[in-house]
């Protein structure tokens, strides 16, 4: 708003300005400046009648008859009190005829200029709408990747503790504690833009003990590691966990005792350098939605500030993630 009344205050200090200087010959200054700021006045109604009330109350309600006849009838009203008040005398000729054509012209050419003024404030608020729009619709999408952490892996864990409840084991209250971490992670802090990486790491070992909780066969083979990582360091949140998520699902650490989960995260010079390396059947040698997603958070949060590197074995599935942290 500040800066559009600025663009109409610069407009008619121009138009002013070529006003006095065509009158500035032919008259003293004083009756100049007078008639300059009239004639601005007059050019002022003619535009600001047309922006605020022609084209909104006729010509978008009543279509554009309605509003060609309102200009008629407008440049009339207004035309009746400019010759009769010898203004045109004045400012124009002495010729009746020359007057009703410059005045036509000039009052055609302030119509238009408001009716395009109209017509790019229409356009760049469409423009800003459906940018809105388009952000709002991009961040439902990336809310719901976030949801998408794992419906399956709340459902299998709460399985889980049920049975350990049933069997009365000392590993269901712990279980029990670590879930409810993970959900008001989830719950409260997966819905902002950014958060503390060791937010993250928490959320990393919680998951990953919840993991071991449950006894897979190989969780003798399970570790996670961090290295560099300070209290200044934000990202995105729910980013890494899909990753170890999909070495849970997709790997064999569950059923195999020499199943190997390795998870290695360090941060050197505000780049992170996040490694995952599980075991796996070749039957089983599969991605993962979870991996759809992080592709596309990576894309939209860190476009240009990640490398996303996946290599695999015949029996060994490695992730390499690479992250800029400066913002």
């Amino acid at each position: 708003m500040e800066k559009k009344n600025i663009f109409h205050f610069l407009l008619w200090v121009f138009v002013f300005g070529l006003t006095f200087d065509s009158l500035i010959f032919d008259y003293e200054f004083e009756m100049a400046l007078l008639l300059s700021l009239v004639e601005c006045a007059i050019n002022a109604i003619i535009s600001y009648v047309n922006l605020l009330l022609l084209i909104p109350k006729i010509l978008k309600r009543k279509g554009i008859t309605s509003y060609v006849i309102s200009i008629i009838v407008f440049f009339v009203i207004l035309f009746i009190p400019y010759y009769f008040s010898d203004l045109g005398f004045y400012l124009l000729s002495e010729s009746e005829y020359r007057i009703i054509i410059s005045f036509a012209l000039n009052f055609t050419m302030f119509i238009l200029v408001s009716f395009l003024f109209w017509k790019v404030n229409q356009y760049e608020a469409e423009k800003k709408r459906n940018l809105e729009l388009s952000n709002q619709k991009l961040k439902t999408e990336l809310q719901l990747l976030k949801s998408q952490v794992s419906p399956h892996f709340l459902f299998n864990t709460l399985n889980n503790i049920y049975s350990l409840s049933v069997t009365k084991h000392d590993n269901a209250p712990l279980m029990i504690e670590k879930l409810s971490d993970l959900l008001r992670y989830i719950i409260y802090e997966g819905e902002q833009e950014l958060v503390p990486l060791e937010r993250e790491v928490e959320l990393l070992e919680n998951y990953t003990e919840l993991q071991q909780l449950k006894k897979p066969k190989g969780s003798r083979n399970i570790t996670l590691t961090t290295k560099g990582v300070k209290s200044a360091q934000q990202i995105t949140p729910l980013l890494l966990i899909n990753i170890v998520e999909n070495c849970f699902k997709h790997g064999d650490i569950t059923y195999n005792k020499n199943g190997v989960l390795t998870i290695d995260l360090e941060v050197e010079n505000e780049r992170l350098h996040f490694r995952t390396v599980n075991s796996y059947k070749p039957s089983n040698k599969k991605s993962g939605v979870g991996l759809s997603n992080v592709r596309q958070q990576l894309s939209h949060y860190y476009a240009d500030r990640h490398q996303f590197e996946i290599d695999s074995t015949t029996d060994r599935f490695t992730i390499d993630l690479y992250i800029d942290l400066t913002s």
